[in-house]
């Protein structure tokens, strides 16, 4: 079995010098010795110049991959090319902001509600937020910022509350 294995190396070493190094480039061009990705794993995209978290939910075919992206409490999913993904991620990474044409798609505004920087709401209100094409009643549990609250879905669980961004919010505080 040794001798298989030498006469492997010498024919390398000695006929075929070039063999290795050009079975490694064409691995890298063809992208063959690429990272083998899977459903479910948590990577990091190149979204609309972005380096944006997310996980693969489907593969459409060899070179795409469908991802689930939450950007600012807002949940999207997008097809992506295989140059896109820069890697799988083991730790979790900061949310990416929104992209301008996600946002421009759920239909929000360029500028955020309040251009003053207090937040326009307090803790208690009762509010009407959206959340997957559904309104929902819900109260503000904590302002963490001008445009961001935690809000508590009413009559969910605990588990379900969030942090949101204030153009989610429908209603006007009452």
């Amino acid at each position: 079995m040794s001798r298989g294995l030498e006469r492997g190396a010498s024919y390398l070493s000695g006929r075929c010098r070039w063999g290795l190094p050009l079975l490694v480039a064409g691995c890298a061009v063809l992208g063959a010795c690429r990272e083998n990705l899977r459903i479910g794993d948590h990577v990091l995209v190149d979204y609309d110049g972005r380096r944006c978290p997310g996980y693969i939910i489907d593969k459409k075919r060899d070179t795409r991959f469908r991802i689930h992206f939450d950007f600012e409490g807002y949940d999207w999913e997008d097809d992506v090319t295989t140059e896109q993904v820069l890697g799988r991620l083991e730790d979790p990474t900061a949310e990416c902001s929104l992209p301008a044409r996600v946002r421009a798609s759920l239909g929000l505004a360029e500028t955020p509600k309040s251009p003053d920087r207090s937040s326009p709401y307090r803790v208690g209100d009762r509010v009407r937020v959206r959340w997957r094409g559904s309104v929902y009643p819900a109260s503000v549990k904590a302002v963490l910022a001008p445009d961001k609250v935690v809000v508590h879905y009413q009559g969910h669980e605990d588990a379900w509350d969030e942090t949101i961004h204030i153009d989610r919010i429908e209603t006007a505080r009452r």
